[in-house]
């Protein structure tokens, strides 16, 4: 009877060792953490957020935590989401910690917006008024508001009330001259028909 190592070397039989050495030489990942038993209530809470939550990472993160309660692993749970194996844990260890509030994203440094609310309503009238001109709508920003703010600042301030700056492709079409126009198309299929 043949025993095989199951790692770097697969196929090469193990014979004449003891046990207990052959059980160390085996690598085996074995899942080391789970959630344990929810009550009914949590798994309701677990489930609402899974079909009702905004936040795509705090469905995620009910959803992970409900695999786990039914016996997934860690690397399982990893595997679905395609996320490292480390993040899955880290949402276990929050909801072991802190429970339902461990599932939501937590507060982030950041300084304080530079427009206030009526402000920000003045800026998004304004990206209203003049959608394919951001700079323009910084500089009426500035003369109204007397703050400036970033490019960025104004993208992110359309973004959140769900507006979006559109593109205009450039076209000379209307400063050409139709005559000359015309007349080089002509010439064009000219050289075409002599050229075959």
């Amino acid at each position: 009877m043949a025993i095989f190592k199951s790692h770097s070397s697969l196929s090469m039989p193990v014979r004449g060792q003891d046990l207990s050495a052959l059980i160390d030489e085996v690598v085996m990942k074995v899942a080391t953490k789970f959630v344990s038993a929810l009550t009914p209530e949590e798994m309701t809470h677990l489930q609402h957020l899974l079909d009702t939550a905004a936040a795509k990472r705090v469905r995620r993160r009910a959803h992970s935590i409900l695999l786990s309660s039914q016996g997934q692993s860690i690397d399982e749970i990893a595997r679905i989401y395609r996320v490292h194996r480390d993040t899955v844990s880290a949402w276990i260890d929050r909801w072991t910690t802190t429970g339902l509030s461990g599932l939501y994203d937590q507060p982030r440094s950041g300084g304080p917006p530079k427009l206030n609310e009526q402000e920000q309503a003045v800026a998004q009238a304004l990206i209203q008024a003049h959608p394919q001109a951001p700079k323009t709508v910084l500089g009426l920003l500035a003369e109204k508001t007397g703050k400036t703010i970033s490019s960025s600042s104004l993208r992110r301030i359309a973004k959140r009330s769900g507006l979006r700056w559109k593109r205009v492709r450039k076209s000379v079409k209307s400063k050409r001259d139709e005559q000359a126009f015309r007349t080089a198309q002509q010439e064009l299929e000219t050289l075409k028909k002599t050229s075959r």
